[in-house]
């Protein structure tokens, strides 16, 4: 009888050990898919002082928010932040007030669908009054918006995670 239950607890340990290691996996595989980051700057944990450094800019007071658009390298950015009024619409706590909240990156040269490695977690998602363009939106909080008619990249946009999105009183689907 006591050898029956040290077989049955050996099994559970190597049971839940395998389950661990496969939830590590699967969260590290998901990790690497896409991140909502342009160089360093991730909506909702960067400030106006980090766009500042990543773009080059001088910012006029410490209360300025730098919004765009500006020439980059490869394209052009354009930053929106949460602001007093959005974050009392979407019930943010006060410390995420002046953060970065969408990061929107127009490359310059031009970039096609099929060049674009896009995991499963990428889903199409259509807005209603906008018949000319289609969007591919992951959990991660990143998105491409293209051009219906070329399945050209108009658009990277960078917003908040799925989960963040939760904790928010946000009522969109697609893109902020």
């Amino acid at each position: 009888m006591v050898a029956r239950k040290h077989l049955f607890l050996s099994f559970g340990i190597v049971a839940m050990a395998l389950l661990m290691i496969f939830a590590a996996s699967q969260t590290a595989n998901s990790n690497t898919i896409a991140k909502n980051s342009w160089r360093g700057i991730t909506p909702l944990h960067s400030s106006s002082e980090d766009v500042a450094r990543a773009i080059g800019a001088e910012m006029e007071s410490p209360d300025s928010m730098l919004v765009g658009p500006y020439k980059v390298d490869d394209g052009e950015v354009t930053f929106s932040y949460l602001t007093p009024s959005l974050a009392k619409i979407y019930r943010a706590p006060r410390s995420l007030v002046g953060k970065v909240f969408t990061i929107y990156f127009k490359p310059r040269n031009v970039v096609n669908k099929s060049e674009l490695t896009l995991g499963t977690g990428f889903k199409q998602c259509l807005e209603q009054n906008d018949r000319s363009v289609y969007y591919v939106v992951n959990d991660a909080g990143v998105a491409y918006r293209f051009l219906r008619n070329t399945d050209r990249v108009e658009t990277v946009i960078y917003q908040p995670s799925k989960v963040e999105v939760r904790s928010l009183a946000v009522m969109a689907e697609c893109v902020f």
